[in-house]
């Protein structure tokens, strides 16, 4: 697992935890989740923001730009090798 993985992975992982202890201790209307939408009710304009942000980010993105080093090598040589 390489240092992004477990970034990504703990940052999900302390939010959940986060979000749990609030809605134990709170109640569902103080969770995260529960602020998201009232936050994407009052401010509609930010979540589309932030979906076409998201849309540029992943949709456009080129195999040359995610896959591993060693997949890439094997394409170049398959290539090559025509």
């Amino acid at each position: 697992m390489s240092l992004t993985d477990t970034v990504i992975a703990a940052s999900v992982f302390l939010l959940a935890l986060i979000d749990v202890w609030l809605i134990m201790k709170k109640g569902k209307y103080s969770s995260i989740s529960a602020h998201i939408i009232r936050g994407s009710k009052q401010y509609p304009l930010v979540v589309l923001i932030f979906g076409v942000l998201l849309g540029h980010l992943f949709w456009s993105m080129d195999t040359f730009d995610y896959a591993e080093k060693e997949y890439l090598v094997q394409k170049c040589k398959e290539l090559l090798s025509k």
